[in-house]
């Protein structure tokens, strides 16, 4: 079984998730305000984001980012705003009517990821069930 998730993003918040990106990081942040975004599915799959800048000249200049660059902007941007991104994922962009969209793909069909036993959670837990043993010191987790 699988489970999608979509989330759709404005060209706003595209733009400032970008950029926040590459300040964070200390990439390189052109000058200007996004004049619009540019969004195209490439026949292979991927999206090809354009951002068109305009300086205070009045210069306009073109720059074309990554899909990695994108996903992972929009990835960091919905974790800023607390909405749960799971970890164990695939996550991918597509264009869907125009509008940017980050998908979430789990899988659910594997195998279960094995807990270590912690003795000390587990006499704790023994502790608590039995009122032979309730009230006792629980022995110190060795460091």
């Amino acid at each position: 079984m699988r489970e999608l998730r979509c989330f759709v993003f404005t060209e706003q918040e595209l733009a400032k998730a970008v950029i926040d990106r590459r300040r964070r990081v200390h990439e390189f942040v052109p000058e200007g305000t996004v004049k619009r975004v540019v969004l195209t599915n490439e026949p292979g799959g991927g999206v090809e984001t354009v951002l068109h800048l305009s300086d205070d000249t009045g210069n306009e200049r073109a720059l074309t980012l990554p899909e990695a660059e994108v996903t992972a902007a929009l990835v960091q941007f919905c974790m800023n705003r607390k909405i749960p991104m799971p970890a164990d994922s695939e996550k991918y962009l597509q264009v869907i009517r125009g509008v940017i969209t980050l998908m979430i793909a789990m899988n659910f069909n594997r195998p279960p990821r094995m807990v270590a036993e912690d003795p000390l959670t587990d006499a704790k837990l023994e502790a608590e069930d039995n009122p032979r043993i309730k009230g006792r010191r629980m022995p110190r987790k060795a460091e």
